[in-house]
């Protein structure tokens, strides 16, 4: 800023001011009316940036061929929209078949898991039926109240979902129209911020997003593998659903391998197996959430390190939940972004 631009905040008139005063309210004002529309759908265009980001190749490589931008983009949005779909709608009709069955035979099963228990624990046959009874009431005591949940929270999920699929549907066909505005927009002092945002942001992101899919597939690749292994029914439901809880750091696919090891030791009478089966996934899911997440993100982000985002993974998980697989990384991408701008990309050399 050259010096006669310069002035002092006592030089302003009554009159700037004030329009300065109605600007940074109206500023503030349209800020908090933003926040409060997008708010609980913030992920998902967040989400659906980050993905047109990463279909961008692909849908110029159908663009031309096709020599449409929005038959290819409409395509490429299908490559994501149809087998989340068929998923879906295979987890569903899955789960509702097995409940059935738990439900009609849960006679024999609490017979079954009874001796089981008494057999390895000692305790009475009678007692450790009659708790038994007790546990499968409360829990489908409370699988009904999470139904109720599931159907309250169905109107965000739908919301979400549209909010994503029609951002990466507007970002694949008006990228370069978006990059343009937000560039001329820019004051030219602020364009290493910028800069600086994209690499560090963008590549974060890209990296948090390349490495859970990848350690998504790979932890239902293992368990899948295991339950054909072991004779393990609904084996392909089981890997699906280990993939989608597997967000969860540390903990999520233990929703699996837990009550599987239980179930060949109850209803297999192989102890070796259920221990083997446990093992395996207590490996994995460590070596998965505290190694090879991390290793791979850092490696495709290229902005942060191996350390870093074991803290943006981990933490932003526990902190925002699913939804911090983004959010983590987005914000340590943000902080080293202003950082590197505020003291500058400091590189240590020997």
């Amino acid at each position: 800023m050259a010096l006669g631009d310069a002035r002092r905040l006592s030089d302003l008139t009554t009159a700037e001011m004030q329009r300065v005063a109605v600007y940074a309210t109206a500023a503030l004002l349209a800020l908090a009316l933003f926040a409060a529309l997008v708010g609980q759908v913030a992920v998902a265009l967040l989400l659906g940036v980050v993905a047109g980001a990463y279909l961008v190749p692909m849908q110029e490589w159908l663009e031309g061929r096709l020599r449409a931008r929005a038959g290819s983009a409409l395509l490429t949005v299908s490559l994501i929209f149809l087998p989340l779909v068929a998923v879906l709608a295979y987890g569903w009709y899955e789960v509702t078949g097995a409940a059935r069955v738990v439900l009609a035979d849960r006679g024999e099963t609490i017979t079954a898991v009874g001796r089981s228990l008494s057999r390895y624990s000692g305790l009475d046959y009678e007692e450790t039926r009659a708790g038994l009874e007790s546990a499968l009431a409360g829990a489908l005591t409370r699988a009904a109240h999470a139904a109720e949940e599931l159907r309250e929270g169905a109107a965000l999920l739908v919301v979400s979902a549209v909010i994503f699929f029609f951002t990466l549907f507007y970002v694949l066909t008006r990228r370069e129209r978006l990059v343009a505005y937000v560039k001329l927009r820019i004051p030219g002092e602020f364009l290493p911020l910028y800069e600086r945002l994209s690499v560090n942001v963008g590549g974060a992101l890209r990296g948090a997003l390349w490495a859970v899919f990848i350690d998504q597939a790979a932890k239902g690749a293992v368990i899948l593998v295991l339950n054909l292994i072991f004779g393990v029914p609904l084996a392909a439901l089981l890997a699906l659903i280990a993939f989608f809880v597997g967000f969860f750091p540390l903990l999520g696919v233990w929703a699996v391998y837990v009550p599987v090891s239980l179930y060949l030791l109850v209803f297999r009478d192989a102890p070796t197996a259920a221990a083997l089966y446990f093992l395996i996934g207590v490996v994995i899911t460590f070596g998965s959430s505290l190694y090879l997440r991390p290793r791979l993100a850092s490696k495709k982000s290229a902005a942060l390190n191996f350390y870093w985002m074991l803290v943006a993974l981990v933490s932003g998980v526990f902190t925002f939940g699913v939804p911090g697989v983004v959010l983590g990384p987005a914000i340590l991408g943000f902080t080293k972004a202003v950082l590197d701008s505020l003291v500058g990309d400091v590189r240590y050399e020997t």
